[in-house]
This record gives structure tokens, sequence and C-alpha cells, in this order.
């Protein structure tokens, strides 16, 4: 049976600006060209998760606007269930720019704009569906998180938390999550240590438990791989070689990824390395939703490696 998988989080329209270098302080440069593409780091991992095979469904606001009436129409050509969408009239849909450089490094300037309109308070309604794992990450308001963590324990679901964008969040003032998911530069925000190696990785991971009391902690560590620690875990799953054009939605891709292949396999081993692919995958096409694999792409890329 497919993962059932709940979104509670955040839908953006990217605009990517390709150049060759980001400009300095009042300097202008030129660039190669533009475009628009679906983005907001819950959406990505909520299309991941649905391209990966599970059947996603999302709680999330966009403005009653042209951006927001895009993003609806593109999740449902996906296949996910928007019957939980709030559209706010006079509200700005979600809104990233993002500057791409010929070297692959990547800058982002988020306006989460209707996403920090969405509520606790319809919640409930959301979760009357049988879900196995709420995605989850902190561009809607922090009470919003809070209280489908506390829902979502209630049930004995699986909450997997993408602590970005890099932060100091009040990780004791949530619930305990199954899976709390930073990369290297949100667990530096969170801990104070850039996890680059085993050992800093371990030392990481051992506060962010401390604080917020999860079953497990999965680093995102780009180029390094994944770590894991909780239980009996304490390794990182290494990465696969691939040729990066743009890393834009990877650690979404890792995330949603992750949230359905451990529902489906109870093995955080084996669901990291699955979700290291997606992630890999994903740095090989520009932009953040469309470079997004299917199912059969990250078979077909694991049978690969093999």
């Amino acid at each position: 049976m497919s993962a059932r998988i709940l979104m509670v989080g955040s839908v953006m329209m990217d605009l990517i600006l390709r150049c060759e270098r980001a400009p300095k302080p009042s300097e202008s440069v030129l660039g190669h060209d533009y475009s628009n593409a679906p983005g907001g780091k819950g959406s990505n991992a909520a299309v991941a998760a649905r391209r990966a095979g599970a059947e996603v469904a999302c709680y999330s606001t966009v403005g009653k606007d042209a951006n927001g009436q895009y993003l609806l129409d593109k999740w449902k050509e996906a296949g996910i269930k928007t019957d939980h969408v709030i559209e706010r009239e006079g509200a700005n849909t979600g809104f990233v720019a993002i500057t791409l450089e010929d070297s692959g490094q990547n800058r982002l300037i988020i306006f989460p704009g209707a996403n920090m309109k969405t509520p606790p308070d319809q919640l409930e309604e959301a979760f009357q569906d049988p879900f196995d794992a709420v995605l989850l990450q902190f561009e809607i308001p922090f009470e919003t998180n809070k209280r489908a963590i506390e829902i979502a324990n209630e049930k004995g679901i699986i909450t997997v938390l993408d602590a970005g964008p890099a932060q100091k969040y009040d990780l004791e003032g949530l619930p305990p999550v199954t899976i709390l998911s930073p990369n290297e530069t949100e667990t530096e925000a969170l801990v104070g240590i850039y996890p680059k190696d085993h050992e800093s990785a371990r030392e990481a991971a051992k506060l962010l438990k401390e604080r917020n009391g999860a079953k497990y902690i999965v680093l995102k560590m780009g180029a390094n791989g994944s770590y894991l620690y909780g239980e009996e875990y304490d390794e990182i799953v290494p990465p696969f070689k691939i040729n990066a054009v743009d890393p834009t939605a990877a650690g979404d891709a890792f995330t949603g990824v992750l949230a359905k292949a451990f529902v489906e396999t109870k093995d955080l081993r084996e669901a990291a390395m699955v979700a290291n692919a997606a992630g890999a995958l994903t740095c090989t096409k520009l932009g953040a939703q469309p470079s997004l694999p299917t199912k059969e792409e990250i078979e077909a890329f694991l049978s690969a490696q093999s």
C-alpha cells in the first residue's frame, strides 16, 4: 500500500535568475535568462513524495491571485489533493527569488506571503482523512506546526520536520517529532555546529535530539550524504556522485522521499539511501519542481549504482 502523506506547509512561485555569478554590492551583472517554476519547501517535498508514488494531500494557504491559481492547478495535475488548501483574498501567494550561478551555487530570497496566514484552527478537518506521515517545515506559522504535530502524535502518525529556512527556532516549544531533518546551515543555526563529518554530525545530532526529543535526527549534508542518529542509528549514508546543474529543491526532494520510503520500509537506512538518490537526481536538472524525479527514475538510478 502506498504511503498516505499530508503536507502541512508552504507553497511558493519561484523566479529563477540564471547568471555567471551573483553581483557584488552596488554592482550590476548581465544574466543569461529567467523563468518561473512552482516551488516552496513544503510543496517541493509534497510533489517529490507524490512522484515517488505516495498519495499526497496539502494543508496550505495561497493568495487569490494568478500565482496561487497556477500553483493549485499544478498540484491537481500532479495528482495532489487540494481540498484543504485555503485561498486568502488580498494576500500575495508566496514567492521566491533564486539566483543560480554558472558554478551551480544558488542564493534564495523567500517572501512567505499567504503562507504565514495558514491557521492552526482548521487542521482537525484536514486530519479527518487517514494519513501515515505528515511533512512539515518552517515557512508557515510556528503555532500551526505545533498544532499539526500535536494532532499527529495523538493519532500515532509519523511526523517529518524539515528545519528550514535556517533560523534559531524554538525546538523545545514543539512536541517531539519522529524525524527532525535540517541541512548543514540549518543545523548550524540551531545548535552552532556545522556538520562536515561523522564526529561533528554526531555532536550536532545529540544537541538537536536534546532540544526537541525527536526519535530520529537525519542531517542533510549535501555532497557528504546524510547522517542518521537515534536508537540503533549513528552513521553516514553515502552520497551518489552526479554532475550537478542546480541544487534547488534537492533537500526538499530528500525530505519528501524519505518520509514516503520510511513509511513503506520502516527502515531509516534504506529510506535515506532512496532519499539520497532523489536528492542527487534533483540536482541534475534546472528548477525546483520540474527537476523532481519519478519513482521509475529513482529505481533506475539505484539499479544502475548496484
